[in-house]
């Protein structure tokens, strides 16, 4: 995964946490595409299970380096549409 896309969901996490936002997979599909992100196959995202699967992802890789606050912050700003947590 390419790390820079990981920094932006970051960063997109601590702007809306620090908002007291959140946003669902198929808002941050949306997001991705309109920035310039695409998937690992070179297409859009379409806010299904592979944005969820995303989400979880750069939360773990997060979590597992020890980067505690922002793995948090991935946890509580990214929704399900049942309003769930994302990552899990």
């Amino acid at each position: 995964m390419d790390i820079s896309k990981q920094e932006y969901i970051s960063n997109l996490a601590t702007f809306l946490v620090e908002n007291k936002k959140v946003m669902s997979g198929e808002e941050l599909a949306t997001h991705l595409n309109r920035n310039g992100f695409s998937t690992g196959y070179g297409s859009k995202y379409k806010g299904g299970r592979g944005t969820y699967k995303l989400i979880k992802s750069v939360w773990s890789s997060y979590e597992q380096v020890g980067k505690t606050k922002e793995a948090s912050n991935i946890a509580t700003a990214f929704v399900k549409p049942n309003g769930g947590y994302a990552y899990k």
